[in-house]
């Protein structure tokens, strides 16, 4: 691994470290993982996207770098996610346009998408969470950007089960 990526990756993690330790807003705290999630592993934007028990719906609470037209279309098969976020399967979707999982494509083309990676999280025994990392073009990630998704992911679960604790 390049060492200035390292050291980005470190620095990245420290931040988001403290920013949970130090009970930032949890708005913040999140919109500041998904933000450094995205312009690490070089995508358009990201989401993070909470499914509480009892849902069907996978909740937007962060994103970054994409419009809220797209957010609101629904362009992935959110029931096929819903069981791949429960199942903890690792998404990636390298053609939009080509892919079943992709619903709509008219959306995912005029934000100018072409793949995701999305990895899911289990916060609590009644909340999931997913985070998505959409590029432009076709992505094959790298094993560094796959543990740094990891990690941010695992902070966000923290900082929500911090929060949940904190309005008790």
């Amino acid at each position: 691994m390049n060492h200035d990526l390292a050291d980005s990756y470190f620095y990245a993690l420290t931040r988001v470290i403290d920013a949970v330790y130090q009970e930032e807003p949890l708005e913040d705290t999140l919109y500041f993982l998904v933000s450094l999630a995205s312009e690490l592993t070089g995508s358009k934007g990201g989401t993070l996207r909470v499914l509480e028990q009892g849902s069907f719906n996978l909740k937007v609470v962060a994103s970054y770098g994409l419009s809220k037209v797209y957010l609101d279309s629904g362009a992935i098969d959110h029931g096929r996610s819903i069981t791949e976020i429960k199942e903890g399967d690792v998404i990636i979707i390298n053609d939009f346009e080509n892919d079943p999982r992709v619903q709509d494509r008219n959306a995912a083309r005029k934000e100018g998408l072409g793949a995701v990676i999305g990895i899911p999280f289990t916060v609590n025994e009644t909340t999931y969470c997913i985070l998505r990392v959409y590029f432009t073009a076709k992505k094959i990630p790298t094993h560094e950007e796959m543990e740094l998704l990891y990690s941010l992911g695992k902070l966000g679960c923290l900082a929500i089960l911090r929060a949940a604790v904190s309005e008790m």
